[in-house]
């Protein structure tokens, strides 16, 4: 199964071993219930409680971990979780998911996803047929239509005309 980052330890809470970590989905609730985290070299770790910190941390306790010397060992330490045990919203989506899905501006191909740059408004980076590379902004006024299934995604050409930045 697929494994995403979803925390990076910033730090110990507390003495009874929590972890202070960045969350690198979605908020809280992508990862709220999440039971199994992995490192890089695919250990397992089995999750006790995870809690909200707010403006984008939340406080992680794992078994085995029981004091503030045990959680030290952890500090800037990545870890990931299954794909599917990661909830996301409804019209949401893994950007490893968007990656390689043709862009059609109405019907015409434009070109192919090559990365989705987060920000407040996530920028989609394409390849173009040309070679070129342009962004748009993932917006709804573009009425995305994206269809894993068949890897493409859909958006209104006359709205995308109006948000597309090229590069030379």
């Amino acid at each position: 199964m697929e494994k995403l980052a979803v925390f990076e330890v910033v730090k110990p809470q507390g003495i009874k071993g929590e972890l202070k970590a960045r969350i690198l989905a979605d908020g809280f609730f992508s990862v709220s219930k999440i039971k199994n985290l992995y490192d890089e070299n695919d250990n397992l770790y089995t999750v006790k409680s995870i809690k909200d910190a707010f403006g984008g941390f939340a406080f992680i306790m794992l078994d085995g971990v029981l004091s503030r010397n045990d959680a030290e060992l952890y500090r800037g330490k990545i870890f990931k979780a299954c794909k599917g045990d990661i909830k996301k919203g409804a019209n949401s989506y893994f950007i490893s998911d968007l990656i390689g899905l043709s862009v059609y501006k109405d019907d015409e191909v434009l070109g192919v996803i090559e990365n989705v740059i987060q920000s407040n408004v996530d920028m989609i980076h394409i390849k173009l047929k040309t070679n070129k590379y342009a962004y748009f902004p993932f917006l709804k006024i573009l009425k995305p239509i994206v269809d894993l299934e068949n890897k493409l995604m859909k958006v209104n050409g006359e709205k995308l005309d109006g948000v597309i930045y090229y590069e030379n």
